[in-house]
């Protein structure tokens, strides 16, 4: 996970429920106290707590998420930070500073879990996790088309829980940077194959040597050197099955 000195960004979790709390525990909970379903609480309460617990589990990576990678997710749309990393990206000795004025960046994940007993769908639980950042006075560093440096400013954050539709849950948290914080190892702020790109036009060249003899073989079979076994190749048998999982997830 990138680390950033002197500010390590919360997940979530540790903002809706506070530093070290357990996300599956805690969404458990959520939903037993705000899902109204009758179709869940007909259920046997072994049962019942054991589905919803599934469930969390399913739903809790969307609360584990890294804050601040999600705030960067949403800077990648930003056209200044985009320009800056494109240019770094094809001069890597540059270093550009990128002036953020105040803005907002908003991010939703809406999705649904579906609770199966016995192999059988019983309900569907909705889960909703919206963060909102609310940057000021803010100046990021670029180089090489990442996000290596942010320097003074704040950032406020709000964080809100759904469950089913209804808000259940929201927290706020203010993080402000003094100096310059870097980030490392630095976060891509381009699609992965403008670096994929960058990499290939700027690896070395090596020599081609002409084979061996030995390195001659047949279409379909695997080389062998001097003094080796040759491998083969065991049939592939069919993949064990998996079993029915409790909870299915879909966003």
């Amino acid at each position: 996970m990138t680390t950033v000195d002197a500010f390590a960004p919360a997940t979530a979790t540790d903002l809706l429920f506070g530093p070290g709390a357990a996300s599956q525990e805690e969404l458990a909970r959520q939903i037993m106290s705000a899902h109204a379903d009758q179709a869940l609480r007909r259920l046997p309460r072994p049962t019942r707590e054991a589905a919803v617990l599934e469930a969390a589990g399913a739903a809790a990576g969307l609360l584990d998420g890294d804050l601040i990678g999600m705030l960067v997710a949403g800077w990648r749309t930003h056209r200044d930070l985009a320009a800056a990393a494109r240019r770094t990206l094809a001069a890597p000795a540059s270093t550009e500073l990128v002036d953020l004025v105040d803005h907002q960046v908003t991010t939703t994940q809406q999705p649904s879990v579906a609770v199966l007993v016995d192999g059988r769908q019983v309900t569907t639980i909705q889960v909703s996790l919206s963060v909102e950042f609310d940057i000021g006075a803010l100046v990021a560093g670029v180089k090489a088309g990442r996000l290596v440096a942010v320097h003074a400013g704040h950032c406020d954050v709000t964080a809100t829980l759904g469950i089913q539709g209804t808000d259940v849950l929201t927290k706020h948290a203010r993080f402000d940077l003094p100096g310059v914080v870097p980030v490392k190892p630095g976060i891509r702020l381009l699609p992965a194959e403008d670096y994929l790109a960058d990499e290939e036009a700027n690896a070395p060249t090596l020599p081609m040597k002409t084979p061996p003899a030995w390195a001659a073989v047949p279409p379909g079979a695997l080389p062998r050197q001097p003094g080796t076994a040759a491998a083969a190749a065991a049939p592939a048998g069919p993949a064990p099955a998996s079993p029915a999982p409790v909870a299915r997830w879909w966003s």
